[in-house]
């Protein structure tokens, strides 16, 4: 091999790494077979290489790239480490686990590969050895929001849902925005009877993600427990010759819970109201005031701004004049929507 042919394969390779960065998939895997063409051992380039053809979601090809770069390299953790991940695309659990343990070999130290070895033991079902395997990640990655996510859903399945909370709670910490971590985090406090903080984890939730069917469904089922009821008790069903004020048992219950301070749980009724009855107005002026209540100062002008278009001066002057709002007064939304 000249030197002439080392300084274009090295090129090549160069050019592809950017390719990949920049996701040109296709363009990338071009370039790494230009620089394989110059230098057939070129163990980076085969690595690039099945990068890409992973990326591209072929999977076989990509695992035949890793087995030639670690032909070359065979302590490259790196390697192995993407070597596990094709084989998990594949449906190889094992062989993927076996994989990831040669990473773990040379590289006992990157939170990455205990984390997608845990991924790997969920999908074999086998929870408890995940929950290890996330623990190990989460001690040299203690901020990763994703590692406290899957680490909460292999508890669920486990059914410690004390344990589950936790880890959604930390998720939630390192990453307040994510709303399957709340709509989990809702489902471990339902489980254990806690449907006050559930039914605010599933509103967070639907407020992060409005179309999540699951949430408003979970939702409802935590109100229903918390009130009394459950959608399938004929005390509280709508019947044909009262279906069309069913909306009026919502909307109330929303008033006494928001009275009592409890406003996630209002809130949560006056969507149930508003599902039926979209155009009451006052339900969704009263979920502006519970979520000024509550802190949620954006939220809270959205639902205003949704009331103010049924009768713009009316709500307008309400609000203005209520101590409901008092939190996000000076808010430049609110303001402009106060002065129209």
């Amino acid at each position: 091999m000249n030197l002439i042919q080392n300084m274009e394969a090295a090129w090549h390779y160069h050019q592809g790494s950017r390719q990949l960065e920049a996701k040109d998939n296709e363009g990338a895997l071009a370039s790494f077979d230009r620089a394989l063409k110059m230098q057939s051992d070129h163990y980076k380039a085969w690595f690039g290489r099945g990068m890409a053809l992973g990326n591209l979601e072929r999977h076989q090809e990509a695992l035949a790239s890793f087995d030639e770069a670690l032909a070359v390299q065979p302590n490259a953790s790196f390697g192995w480490h993407n070597r596990a991940i094709a084989l998990g695309k594949m449906g190889r659990h094992l062989d993927a686990l076996n994989s990831f343990d040669r990473a773990l070999e040379f590289n006992p130290c990157e939170a990455s590969i205990w984390h997608n070895r845990a991924l790997t033991l969920i999908d074999m079902r086998h929870y408890s050895k995940a929950i290890a395997s996330f623990d190990r990640s989460l001690n040299l990655h203690p901020e990763a929001p994703w590692a406290w996510y899957n680490r909460g859903t292999a508890l669920l399945e486990l059914k410690l849902y004390y344990r589950a909370l936790n880890s959604f709670d930390r998720a939630i910490e390192f990453n307040p925005d994510d709303a399957k971590a709340w709509y989990n985090r809702g489902l471990a406090a339902s489980a254990m009877g806690l449907y006050k903080q559930a039914i605010a984890s599933f509103n967070r939730s639907i407020a992060l993600k409005p179309d999540s069917e699951k949430a408003a469904i979970e939702l409802k089922v935590a109100l229903g427990k918390l009130v009394g009821t459950t959608p399938i008790n004929p005390k509280f069903a709508p019947t044909v010759e009262y279906q069309g004020e069913d909306y009026l048992i919502w909307y109330n219950r929303g008033v006494e819970l928001g009275k009592k301070g409890c406003y996630s749980e209002a809130i949560a009724c006056y969507n149930v109201a508003l599902e039926i009855q979209p155009t009451l107005a006052n339900a969704l002026y009263n979920k502006a005031c519970c979520y000024a209540l509550l802190g949620f100062g954006d939220l809270a002008v959205d639902c205003l701004e949704k009331a103010v278009k049924f009768a713009p001066h009316f709500y307008r002057e309400l609000a203005l004049a209520d101590s409901d709002f008092l939190g996000i007064r000076k808010m430049e939304r609110f303001v402009y929507l106060i002065e129209g």
